[in-house]
């Protein structure tokens, strides 16, 4: 067999691919040369980016692993650059080397001097040689094993030793920042101009009242790319179509990391003082970031109860069977359009309980102005706290973390010790001087304001009517089939002054008459 029909791949490895870096470039220009050299025909190249050997076999890496087994009969040789950047173990070294030796395959490293052929008969080559390619290759890979331990280690002093500092070492930045050089040397994290105005879109649609669901949405309808997408594009990678979700949003949302906290495992990363230790700006001031929290929690405290719906009636129709939130339905027969109120329980509605959509609908309309028709609308808006008052909150937090860390044995070296008790000693001082100033929490609070329910009904969306009618505590409840009664929330409504009192006694008067009718009791 000539030399000349030998059919060589070059292939190249980078740990962490960066723009700008060459070096896979580099790696397969030595390849090529030497496949030129040898009168090789390189019918192939390849690319690992952003791939460890360390981490990964060679029948693991995205790019290499096709060669070595869904084209494995369309080539002879494999060269690369060195030994490192095929394996950093002596295992995997063995393992390709048999594999090599198994399928009659040639592998050259071309700055280390080796050559592995197995692709040409025995009587072709040097024996001597070839013992010796298979010693050097063993030395090479161990070596390239040791190295590859020793940056793992140096990597990890690293990380403890930028730990506490402020200062970027590794790993990806949060949404809406990038790694940014330090005046005093080093890198930190800085704001990336792009995502921060998506960011604080995000917020400001959050805070005006939009659901996580449709700021979800909005962001996938108008191809704002996700967090996924932007590292990707940044890297110069090709995009995979990921999208944002619920999780994603609520994510960054909650995150202290978006408010350039450094961060390990979800925790703030503390100073010798207990302080969370900053490695950029912050993406909101304090009042807006306590804003988006409170409404954080707010949501996640109301459960499953939806904010926007196409239902009409959501919180107001009730089945007087099971207790049910009724289902708007719409049936289409013909050219006529039929809409419904049914029982909503699940799997299997409880039967007959029905009411047309009109009827109850203008029901609740003339029950709800006739009572509240004058009563002030009061609108939902933020009450900022004192100025310590999150200061306060966060400095329990930290302390509630640190006991935590504690209790799972995270400090117990006698340095850790030692950080520990300044930590909590200087955290607890900081808490009991700002327990001594009186603390106002921060919050949402209903303002009166000068329009009347009356007056914005005709002109309202059947969203907030609906809004209207959950919050004036309006209830229709449907017991069969069109039979069904309204509910007024008395107690509220003349305790705000919706109504007087002969007006409340009248309305208490229907009410008793439409218990007897259904028969419930008083």
């Amino acid at each position: 067999m000539t030399t000349s029909s030998v059919r060589a791949i070059v292939g190249a490895r980078v740990s962490i691919f960066n723009e700008g870096k060459e070096s896979q470039i580099t790696q397969r220009t030595k390849g090529t040369a030497y496949a030129e050299s040898q009168g090789w025909t390189v019918v192939g190249t390849f690319e690992d980016l952003d791939v460890s050997a360390i981490k990964r076999s060679p029948w693991e890496r995205p790019d290499l692993k096709v060669w070595l087994t869904e084209r494995a009969e369309d080539w002879d040789a494999l060269i690369f650059a060195k030994t490192d950047r095929v394996f950093r173990s002596a295992n995997d070294c063995v393992k390709l080397a048999e594999w090599c030796k198994d399928h009659g395959k040639i592998l050259v490293l071309v700055d280390d001097g080796i050559k592995l052929d197995y692709f040409h008969p025995d009587n072709e080559k040097d024996a001597f040689a070839g013992a010796m390619s298979k010693v050097f290759l063993i030395l090479a890979s161990v070596f390239a094993e040791i190295e590859g331990q020793r940056f793992v280690q140096r990597a990890l002093d690293r990380v403890t030793q930028y730990r506490h500092q402020p200062r970027w070492a590794y790993g990806v930045p949060p949404y809406g920042f990038q790694v940014v050089d330090r005046p005093e040397g080093g890198k930190a994290l800085g704001h990336d101009p792009e995502a921060q105005v998506v960011l604080h879109d995000i917020a400001a649609k959050l805070l005006s009242g939009d659901s996580l669901t449709r700021i979800t949405s909005g962001l996938n309808e108008t191809g704002v790319l996700s967090p996924a997408e932007r590292l990707r594009q940044r890297a110069g990678k090709p995009a995979k179509g990921s999208r944002w979700t619920i999780i994603t949003v609520q994510t960054i949302l909650s995150n202290p990391a978006t408010q350039g906290i450094k961060t390990a495992k979800g925790k703030p990363v503390l100073d010798a003082d207990g302080e969370p230790v900053m490695v950029g700006p912050a993406s909101f001031d304090p009042e807006t970031w306590g804003r988006i929290q409170s409404e954080l929690a707010q949501r996640s405290q109301s459960g499953r109860q939806r904010r926007h719906s196409t239902n009409p009636l959501l919180g107001v129709a009730k089945c007087g069977v099971c207790g049910r939130n009724m289902r708007h339905f719409r049936r289409t027969k013909g050219e006529r359009h039929y809409r419904y109120y049914i029982c909503g329980d699940s799997p299997k509605a409880c039967p007959g309980v029905l009411v047309n959509a009109d009827d109850a609908e203008q029901t609740v309309e003339t029950s709800f102005l006739h009572v509240h028709a004058d009563r002030r609308i009061k609108e939902r808006v933020w009450q900022d706290g004192s100025d310590h008052s999150a200061e306060l909150e966060q400095t329990n937090q930290t302390i509630a973390a640190l006991l935590e860390d504690r209790a799972m044995g995270l400090f117990n070296s006698p340095d850790a010790a030692a950080m520990y008790r300044r930590q909590v000693q200087s955290l607890e001082a900081k808490r009991d001087s700002l327990e001594q100033v009186p603390v106002v929490k921060a919050g949402w609070i209903d303002v009166e304001t000068d329009k009347t329910y009356g007056a914005v009904w005709p002109g309202a969306t059947p969203e907030e009517r609906r809004k209207m009618l959950v919050d004036a505590g309006m209830k229709l409840t449907v017991n069969g089939r069109n039979e069904y009664g309204t509910y007024i929330d008395l107690d509220k409504a003349l305790g705000e002054g919706a109504v007087g009192k002969e007006l409340f006694e009248e309305i208490e008067a229907r009410a008793a008459e439409e218990r007897r009718k259904w028969g419930v009791p008083n």
